[in-house]
């Protein structure tokens, strides 16, 4: 992803004793001229910092009394919490304590703490106390500093995923950590450099300032040791969670169709989301509309007219995370569109750092082999590929993949396109292991670090949102003849076929239970839930149901449950 900007502490971390490093304001300097912003993030009172700093306008904006007091190089401040409790400061007073006040902050010796928190207690007063090395900091409890940077960022235009946070000092961990890139100085607490994914090396603030010349000639933020942000593939009870790092790197997803490769994709999507991320999700069938429910997502097309060009920056400076549902267009009118919705998307993303990340399911559609130019940024990555055809690709979007995932592939084709170069580890057999992969899984192919050189299967975690479209209306809508579910024995037919999820429901409880452990062995009722309906989450139950009836000779059992599942599931949304 897109540095555009540093966040860095003051005292200890570019200034000693107070003073600023000279290095450091020319390093500043050259930092903002390459186009970055450059923001001080520091729990000194602001009269205090012009006092030691001098003037100001050397950045771009100032975080002052640990968050709570944020200012911009033209003047413009902003208060983010409320002034000091005068019963506080009376308090204060009243034990002989010295202090100095600031718009919100109250700051004095750290050897007062025990003293300041009895105080805090008595008044039952909503304060915090915040220490950093010798002194003490008492704070609304609503302040940080990396509260104060967001807010910061948002008048910039930018976000904390865009920026690489440096410090020195205990007050500074939330500060590191909530940045994209967290950078601790050498001569740090240990703690701090635990944290943290890089440490500059050096004793003093001129190594800050070679590192910051270091990182503006990069426009990339740095991925070696980006780990605090993870996307969760597999969680299943009493285990630890399968989980990969979630470093703007371009991963693709390649399946047969209705193999849940879209559902494994929306997946990190929403996770993506959740951890305030910007998603752009290109949906040519409308399978991702349910991502819409989650905040700050707005849904675009679906039948109704297409945002011109004009209109789109608009929508990308808002920050919104949006899913253009192509599903109503004609294929010739989803390539024009997406032909020049991608450029612009690419060329936004490489000024302002944003979308985070770009989702294109059927990319082998958009992608060919004839079209050129800036579709993709491959230097800034970070795009999600799904497709069913990786054999489509150009070879050079399959080899930048530096995440490679796969539900069941059947084709050896298709498994020869994802595979070309790459080692499966183990001695595995890709074309047997992805044709055997069941609905509900998918794997993790080398070179993916996290697959630590081998084939990594797991089964998918659950979503928090609805993956199929029109739920109410499949339980009782009758399929075409060639989609319906047929009932066999030793080869033959039994009974009528099933054309809708309610016949289902109720005919499964009313077959042979010879008939239905064939089926149930065969897992072909899960297998036709997903092909037929693309109900991900249903044929997932389904699946349950099949692994814990297989064999147990309750045919009936498994009848009961699965007809009360699907009645419960969708009549719910009739």
């Amino acid at each position: 992803m897109l540095l555009r900007a540093i966040a860095i502490d003051y005292d200890g971390t570019i200034a000693q004793h107070g003073t600023l490093s000279p290095q450091v304001r020319e390093a500043v300097v050259e930092a903002r001229s390459a186009g970055l912003y450059v923001v001080i993030v520091t729990g000194r009172i602001l009269r205090e910092l012009r006092r030691v700093a001098g003037d100001l306008s050397f950045v771009d904006g100032v975080v002052a009394e640990n968050g709570a007091v944020i200012l911009l190089s033209n003047g413009h401040r902003r208060l983010l919490g409320p002034p000091p409790f005068p019963t506080l400061l009376r308090e204060l007073s009243k034990h002989g304590i010295e202090f100095v006040v600031g718009r919100c902050l109250v700051d004095m010796d750290a050897d007062h703490g025990e003293t300041v928190l009895s105080i805090i207690r008595r008044n039952e007063l909503p304060l915090m106390i915040v220490y950093n090395k010798s002194r003490l900091m008492v704070l609304p409890r609503s302040i940080s500093k990396s509260g104060g940077l967001r807010d910061m960022l948002d008048i910039l235009g930018t976000t904390i995923h865009n920026t690489i946070g440096i410090g020195n000092a205990e007050n500074d961990y939330e500060l590191l950590k909530d940045c994209e890139y967290g950078v601790a100085v050498n001569w740090a607490p240990e703690f701090l450099k635990l944290q943290a994914d890089f440490v500059i090396p050096g004793d003093g603030p001129d190594s800050v300032a070679d590192y910051i010349r270091g990182i503006s000639s990069n426009r990339r933020l740095p991925a070696r040791g980006m780990s605090h942000r993870t996307l969760v593939l597999e969680s299943k009870a009493g285990q630890a969670s399968f989980e990969i790092a979630n470093r703007g790197r371009t991963v693709l997803i390649a399946g047969d169709s209705k193999s849940g490769k879209s559902w494994l994709a929306g997946l990190l999507c929403e996770q993506m989301i959740q951890q305030r991320y910007t998603v752009v999700v290109i949906d040519p069938e409308g399978d991702y509309s349910s991502l819409t429910t989650l905040p700050n997502t707005l849904l675009v097309g679906a039948g109704g007219p297409l945002p011109g060009f004009a209109d789109m920056i608009p929508l990308f400076r808002q920050g919104l995370n949006l899913v253009f549902n192509f599903s109503h267009l004609s294929f010739d009118e989803k390539a024009e569109y997406i032909g020049r919705l991608l450029p612009l998307a690419a060329r936004y993303r490489r000024d302002r750092g944003h979308p985070h990340a770009v989702l294109i399911d059927e990319c082998h559609y958009f992608l060919k082999g004839e079209i050129e130019g800036d579709m993709l940024d491959p230097e800034l990555g970070s795009y999600i590929l799904v497709s069913y055809r990786p054999s489509q690709l150009k070879p050079e979007i399959v080899d930048s993949a530096e995440v490679l995932m796969a539900t069941r592939i059947t084709s050896s084709a298709e498994v020869d396109a994802i595979s070309r170069g790459r080692d499966p580890g183990s001695g595995d057999d890709w074309y047997e292991m992805l044709a055997g992969l069941e609905t509900t899984e998918a794997v993790l192919l080398p070179p993916t670090e996290e697959a630590c050189g081998a084939v990594r299967r797991f089964t998918v975690a659950p979503r928090l949102t609805v993956h199929v479209r029109h739920r109410s209306k499949y339980l009782e809508n009758r399929l075409r003849p060639d989609q319906a579910f047929v009932y066999t024995r030793h080869g033959c037919a039994v009974g009528k076929p099933v054309l809708t999820l309610l016949e289902l429901a109720q005919s499964v409880t009313q077959t042979a239970g010879d008939v239905v452990s064939g089926h149930l062995e065969r897992r072909d009722f899960s297998h036709w839930i997903i092909n037929v309906f693309n109900d991900h989450e249903l044929a997932m139950e389904t699946q349950t149901l099949e692994r814990q009836y297989d064999g147990n000779r309750d045919p009936e059992g498994f009848a009961e449950k699965l007809s009360a599942f699907i009645e419960q599931r969708y009549r719910q949304y009739g």
